[in-house]
């Protein structure tokens, strides 16, 4: 009971705070989590092959951060990765249909919660000359004021692919979440940089 009692009482203190903090100053947005990295040893389809694959996303990531594709989007990630082959959409033949949503378990710190990911653009692209893009919200997850990730791929000028990899969030409109969270990201794309470094030669330049 007194557990109960001490969780209640944090939970309602952090909730008074928030609601304190939009009322005084408004609503605070976080600066977006960018890091840019090459892929050396692959062109921008090898690269945007690598990016796009849902199932990378588990595998560099660390032990403490896991998300696990729930098994009602198997078969809808196969379907994304078959039609979003980079030669299809260079050759404007890709059968895909956005946006698509897929479901997982997130477990941060082994606490899980459900998030479902909303796939909203995946294409070849002239912006900001790159040559790819794909980009996912949060249709369902922790993000009170919403979730972006985009990542553009293009040609590196030293050779193989530069991928601009870019998170806009967040949490809970106030900046002590906020910016906690904002580390944690950040830490979270250089670890998976340097996995898809050591696997594809490159390195992060930011």
């Amino acid at each position: 009971m007194p557990v109960l009692l001490v969780s209640a009482g944090c939970c309602a203190a952090a909730f008074g705070y928030r609601a304190l903090y939009i009322k005084i100053r408004g609503p605070h947005k976080p600066a977006p989590v960018r890091v840019d990295f090459t892929l050396q040893n692959l062109n921008t389809d090898q690269a945007f092959a690598v990016i796009r694959n849902p199932r990378l996303l588990d595998e560099t990531t660390p032990f403490w951060f896991r998300l696990i594709i729930r098994k009602k989007s198997q078969e809808d990630i196969e379907d994304f990765l078959a039609k979003s082959e980079p030669q299809l959409l260079k050759e404007q033949k890709s059968q895909l249909e956005l946006p698509l949503f897929f479901n997982y378990w997130m477990l941060a710190f082994v606490v899980p919660f459900p998030w479902t990911s909303k796939v909203t653009q995946c294409e070849r692209c002239n912006s900001s000359g790159a040559d790819y893009q794909l980009t996912y919200e949060q249709a369902i997850g922790p993000f009170f004021g919403g979730f972006v990730h985009t990542h553009l791929v293009k040609t590196s000028p030293a050779g193989g692919s530069l991928v601009e990899d870019t998170i806009e969030f967040d949490v809970t409109s106030e900046p002590l979440v906020n910016n906690v969270t904002w580390f944690v990201l950040d830490f979270l794309l250089r670890g998976r940089c340097e996995n898809l470094n050591r696997s594809h030669g490159g390195r992060i330049l930011n």
